[in-house]
């Protein structure tokens, strides 16, 4: 698992030495008799045990899960009380933790009420229990294809801090009037009681959008045609709305893995995309009027007018994944403060994270945050303990989505490779080129039908922009890598 950095490595090695192997690799050898022996199962996840991801909750955080109650906060006088309000989640497939919800009202003729709801877990979860602490540690839910790893035990993110369907729960409500253009009005914030009527998925509520005799077609177009008026603003702002699909993978029981490529460009997702992100710029446009210590998140808007200048020339950008990854190129990494400073990239003049308090710590703290200024009007945290848990917080969520990164490629390798196995694909891949430099022995390509990067050495007459055949030729899970070559057209022929 560590390597040469485990303290025994020296009189482990000493043990392997003695054993017959065909690699030099102590630490892979080490694996694969592991394997051999049923401690470790051909697919195991080490990147959990080395980074110390805890999978199990400690028996007080248990208890406390189990005993959570909304009892004396659905009693609260000043919450306002929604549950009659035509109420949806929409989410992916499978999804159990739902911790944000969409309704709409129609207050007049050409005025629309649109509330965007969190659950409100941070009244759920006492500030400096045990539960709180074991989501401190955790600082976010992991999700790699074979399991997910929770920020808080189920008792609470998938039951009684669940927006499920039907169930009255306690919410931080942003209720935001519009016109029939999709205007602006007016808003305002304030601890809620909610009740889903429906638990869509996204393809649900696509077809909700299309299907004119849809039990949620209104609802859900209305919500559409606002979410884009919203879209376009952000945009003249500046926004860059970079959708690219990306791969859903899972794992069936038989050890398989299942890929499919969701697109995040569909109606619904976008639609989504658009209320959260306006939920996070409103509830940090309240921290900045009020002066409450907050996390903000902030980027310098990128400079795009000389996009396309360092290509080959008569190379052009075109709309797909070359215009992309080269948008992406100029992005500055997005900068924690408490100061607030405009997003560049989201077109907002301000922005937190504070509508998924079931799956990540700051999200969490913030809207503690809130709903203590909401009540008392004074903040619960400082300056300083916001700025503590959002800079540790950076770090972990960052260090969580690089094994879940490396979990994702692991499982599409082998996804690849039982396939061409099997006879259920070909090894041949269409991919578009994204460097192709003369000084470099490999260039960086783009799978064509799934978004996944790779590289392969290419003749230099091949230029970024032009899609290309390659060949898989080999998989090692071990070190993540798959060894592609270029299939020239005569040899795809062959």
């Amino acid at each position: 698992i560590h390597g040469d950095n485990y303290t025994r490595g020296p009189t482990i090695k000493s043990l392997l030495d003695s054993v017959q192997r065909a690699t030099g690799d102590m630490q892979r050898l080490a694996f694969d008799l592991l394997v051999d022996t049923g401690v470790f199962s051909p697919d195991e996840p080490l990147e959990l045990e080395r980074h110390g991801i805890p999978e199990e909750f400690s028996e007080a955080a248990y208890l406390e899960a189990q005993q959570a109650a909304d009892t004396e906060a659905l009693a609260q006088p000043d919450r306002l009380y929604l549950t009659s309000v035509p109420t949806v989640t929409i989410d992916d497939s499978g999804t159990e933790d739902r911790d944000d919800a969409l309704s709409l009202e129609v207050e007049a003729p050409g005025i629309y009420k649109v509330g965007i709801h969190i659950t409100d877990a941070g009244t759920l979860i006492t500030p400096g229990s045990a539960l709180d602490i074991e989501a401190d540690r955790r600082m976010a839910t992991l999700y790699i294809p074979e399991r997910k790893v929770p920020m808080l035990p189920k008792e609470v993110s998938t039951s009684k801090g669940s927006l499920n369907e039907g169930e009255t729960r306690i919410a931080l409500s942003l209720t935001i009037r519009f016109d029939d253009a999709g205007e602006r009005l007016d808003w305002s914030l304030s601890p809620s009681i909610v009740r889903s009527d429906a638990a869509l998925s996204y393809e649900e509520a696509d077809s909700a959008i299309s299907d004119t005799s849809h039990q949620w077609h209104s609802f859900m177009t209305q919500l559409d045609v606002i979410s884009k008026a919203v879209r376009a603003r952000r945009e003249e702002a500046g926004a860059l709305n970079l959708e690219r699909s990306e791969m859903n993978i899972s794992v069936d029981e038989n050890g398989r893995p299942i890929v499919r490529v969701v697109p995040r460009s569909t109606p619904s997702r976008q639609m989504v995309t658009e209320f959260m992100i306006l939920c996070n710029s409103l509830m940090a446009e309240f921290c900045k009027e009020r002066e409450i210590p907050a996390a903000y998140r902030s980027q310098t808007a990128p400079d795009l007018s000389d996009m396309g200048s360092d290509l080959p020339p008569g190379v052009e950008l075109g709309d797909g994944a070359l215009r992309w990854y080269s948008t992406i190129r100029r992005l500055t990494p997005a900068e924690i403060s408490t100061s607030p400073a405009p997003h560049g990239g989201l077109g907002v003049a301000a922005y937190i994270q504070a509508t998924s308090p079931l799956r990540r710590y700051p999200d969490l703290v913030m809207q503690r945050q809130i709903s203590q200024s909401l009540n008392t009007g004074q903040p619960l945290y400082s300056t300083d303990e916001i700025s503590s848990v959002a800079q540790r917080a950076d770090m972990q969520i960052k260090e969580l989505s690089r094994i879940e990164e490396d979990r994702r490629r692991y499982w599409f390798l082998k996804y690849l490779k039982l396939g061409i196995q099997d006879g259920e694909m070909s090894d041949l891949f269409a991919a578009t080129v994204l460097e192709n430099q003369p000084n470099r022995p490999v260039a960086m390509l783009d799978m064509v039908d799934y978004p996944f990067r790779v590289r392969a050495a290419l003749p230099n007459s091949v230029l970024p922009g032009d899609v290309v055949t390659l060949r898989l030729h080999s998989v090692d899970l071990w070190l993540r890598r798959g060894q592609f070559l270029h299939a020239p057209d005569s040899e795809v022929a062959g």
